[in-house]
């Protein structure tokens, strides 16, 4: 019995492995949010233009995309 109970349990635990699929987004591209993503570490712009840390939700359907960096 106990081998039968292992063999059904590595099956689901090595099938869930098999069928994992990896897209490649390049860099500049943009992307859409399937499900929402919180407490996300942002920066934001504060009345006087500087960058502060905060955080934030992102919301389903939202797109994102990179910003070059300002040097």
């Amino acid at each position: 019995m106990n081998k039968i109970l292992i063999i059904i349990a590595l099956t689901f635990l090595l099938t869930g492995c098999a069928f994992t699929r990896t897209i490649y987004v390049p860099s500049q591209a943009s992307v859409r949010l399937r499900e929402e993503v919180k407490g996300v570490k942002v920066w934001v712009k504060d009345s006087e233009g500087k960058a502060t840390a905060g955080k934030m939700t992102l919301r389903e359907g939202w797109f994102c995309l990179s910003m070059p960096d300002n040097k």
